[in-house]
């Protein structure tokens, strides 16, 4: 009679449907509600439960997939029992920790007034897919959700505290929106799949490690109204992180080696900084640009190893911070493409050991402020692009050991105060560099770097018989005086490219602005053992221009035998130089000694005259113009895109003839539109001639 009066009872609270329970349970006695179905896989809790009924889970419910806890309380345990691990008090309302480790769990849903999930909770839960966090959980223990199959997660704004690697190694997970406090060390460590991630407005901190190996990871959507005051040591390293802008966010410290590995092409620091860590943008390939806070120090509170910045009254004022006085160590070591010339800033007092590391990129001015007054261990080695550098400091640096291993030093201007020229000359290290005296030859125009628009600066002076030019430097064979002779020597040293001081075209920086206006040429037929003349027109549409310089690519077989300007380039003459066997490429310069407009604003400027080999195949060979500037009638340089056009040995096409006039051009992207301007990228320009001819050219924006 007992046995069947207890039986009725559990058939009155537990519906039994195949393997699936539902249970109302009270705190300690899910063993006995379950009666031994320890095969279920579908579990319903209502009621009370705790850390005893998560050990009987833990311990017997292994074919356990989808747990429904939404109607059921969790109350505290503490009867000096140990039930998981050694520990014995069990909060209210907190999953235990462990409870879940390594089960089949797919689905899950969490009490409506759960406020904390404790340690490893559900890690290794490797078939869960999807949980909602209700918004009471302030507290997330370590590694919650490690390695769990999570593809999504969401971080409501309750939780205070994130412990570490809570959802590390979620492989599957491709997107996240935290609005916590803040992101916890290690965070989503190793999560390769993770491309989505949504920062919330309360997000102040991101922590050690958070993002370490988030491959997929090339952005983060940062909402407009987010403050953070730090970003910690390893917080993107080795992602895929190749965009965030920090300027808005307040942010005042950056860890050790945060974004190192990443794939960030440019970096504006916020003017809030005021800790940087070691490496923290190191052996970024694809960094191209940085941009330092203003640096400033409270007045009389001079704590670092530089110069006094007494000349600076706004450094000295009372209550500025004292911001970044040094780069430290390995910052920006391994960064091959960064252009770091004018990246320090005014109150800069040190530059920590390999700092700038084999920046190997072409810079054509790297320049030292008046504050830098030490250098450490080969902060600057390697860096084989400087072309020119540039001290402002009246007392010579102090230097750690090779602090320019692997730079020539002897072919490298070194700029300093005149007065204190000699100081450096004696110094150890600096001795090594090669000393002009306050000039660079050929800098016309004194803006410390030999370029194009320093042969028109100089013509218009020989023209005019005054002007501001840099004489010295502009007495180029050295004869005590300025004249045409000079122009010739000018040429020469740029279609060089290896004389000192001369500005490659991917170094000219700032010096340079973009235009669409652009030189064109059509393709051309070219039979082995030919020689034929090509004609190159130039569309200038947005202004006018004095001068060009280029160089041109010509396939192998093929040599460039002169170069002649014509039509709307009649009064320009015209420069040449083979640069070299392997890539058969020549420099171009045309420019008119009496500084003529190049005429109109659509026509030929010049003529080529090609000559192929009795080896020449014409089968897919090209022609390209490339590092194009163009110089306007204020000396200002402009480049222009490349100009490609095929070599075509057998379809006859005959060059445009001289006579024809231009009727219009259009440009037509990879997409079919057209435009009168060119698009960026590619574009196919369709020139048609007033006798209803036309011709193609691929020009690359």
């Amino acid at each position: 009679m007992r046995k069947l009066f207890f039986m009725l009872l559990l058939a009155a609270i537990t519906s039994l449907t195949g393997q699936a329970l539902n249970i109302d349970n009270t705190a300690g006695q899910l063993a006995q509600a379950v009666d031994g179905e320890l095969d279920i896989t579908t579990l319903v809790v209502n009621g009370t439960i705790d850390a005893r009924d998560f050990q009987f889970i833990t311990n017997n419910l292994d074919e356990l997939t989808t747990l429904d806890l939404s109607n059921a309380t969790i109350v505290a345990f503490n009867k000096g029992t140990a039930l998981y691990g050694t520990v014995t008090d069990y909060a209210g309302n907190m999953i235990p920790r462990t409870a879940f480790f390594g089960k089949k769990l797919t689905s899950v849903t969490l009490p409506a007034n759960l406020e904390a999930i404790g340690y490893a909770a559900f890690a290794g839960c490797y078939q869960l897919q999807q949980v909602t966090i209700p918004e009471t959980v302030a507290f997330i223990d370590d590694y919650a959700f490690a390695g769990s199959a999570l593809t999504t997660v969401t971080v409501p704004q309750s939780v205070e505290v994130m412990g570490k690697g809570v959802f590390s190694r979620c492989e599957a997970m491709t997107s996240a929106v935290i609005e916590s406090r803040f992101i916890g060390d290690f965070a989503f460590l190793g999560d390769y799949a993770l491309s989505n991630v949504t920062v919330g407005p309360r997000v102040n901190m991101i922590g050690r490690g958070a993002f370490n190996g988030c491959t997929a990871l090339q952005t983060l959507n940062l909402d407009p109204a987010c403050r953070m005051s730090r970003i910690d040591e390893e917080a993107f390293i080795n992602s895929g992180l190749a965009d965030i802008d920090v300027r808005g966010l307040g942010l005042g410290t950056i860890g050790d080696w945060a974004f190192a590995q990443t794939q960030l092409s440019h970096f504006n620091m916020s003017r809030e900084m005021t800790t940087l860590g070691e490496g923290v943008l190191a052996h970024n390939p694809q960094l191209a640009s940085v941009v330092m806070p203003t640096v400033g120090h409270a007045s009389g509170n001079n704590t670092g190893r530089g110069n006094n910045d007494s000349a600076n009254p706004r450094l000295n004022a009372p209550g500025v911070q004292r911001t970044l006085n040094k780069v430290p160590d390995f910052t920006f070591a391994g960064d091959g493409n960064l252009n770091p010339g004018k990246m320090l800033r005014q109150g800069v007092e040190e530059i920590g050991n390999y700092a700038f590391y084999n920046v190997s990129a072409d810079i054509d001015t790297m320049r030292l402020p008046a504050s830098v007054a030490y250098l450490g261990d080969r902060a600057m080695a390697g860096m084989t692009g400087m072309r020119t550098l540039k001290v402002d400091a009246t007392s010579v640096p102090d230097l750690g050991n090779e602090v320019w291993a692997g730079v020539n030093q002897s072919v490298v201007p070194l700029i300093t105060p005149s007065e204190s020229t000699v100081l450096y000359k004696e110094a150890d290290q600096w001795m090594n560099f090669f000393f002009e005296a306050d000039f660079l030859l050929g800098d016309v125009n004194g803006d410390g770097v030999v370029a194009i628009s320093d042969i028109t600066v100089l013509i218009d002076y020989l023209l005019s018989g005054s002007g501001d030019i840099n004489e010295p430097a502009s007495d180029i064979d050295g004869n005590g005086s300025v004249s045409i002779a000079d122009v010739t020597a000018l040429t020469d040293m740029l279609l060089s490219g290896g004389a000192k001081g001369v500005a490659k075209f991917n170094a000219l920086g700032d010096r340079i602005s973009p235009t669409s206006d652009a030189l064109a040429f059509s393709a051309v037929s070219l039979a082995p053992g030919e020689t034929r003349t090509i004609e190159v027109a130039l569309n200038s549409d947005e202004r006018e221009y004095l001068a060009m310089q280029c160089s041109l690519i010509l396939p192998e077989g093929v040599e460039l035998v002169a170069v002649n300007g014509i039509e709307r380039g009649n009064n320009h003459i015209y420069a040449m130089r083979h640069n070299g066997e392997e890539t058969n490429a020549y420099s171009l310069i045309g420019v008119s000694m009496n500084l003529d407009k190049y005429a109109g604003h659509e026509g030929n400027i010049m003529s080529l005259t090609l000559a192929a080999s009795d080896e020449f195949d014409g089968r897919d060979a090209e022609l390209m113009l490339t590092e194009v500037i163009l110089v306007d009638t204020h000396h200002k340089m402009f480049a222009a895109g490349n100009s490609l056009a095929k070599v075509d040995e057998t379809t006859a096409i005959e060059q445009v003839n001289a006579n024809k006039e231009i009727a219009s051009v259009r440009y037509i992207n990879v997409a079919g539109q057209e435009s009168e301007r060119p698009f960026d990228g590619i574009n196919i320009v369709v020139t048609t001639y007033n006798d209803g001819t036309t011709t193609t050219t691929k020009v690359l924006k």
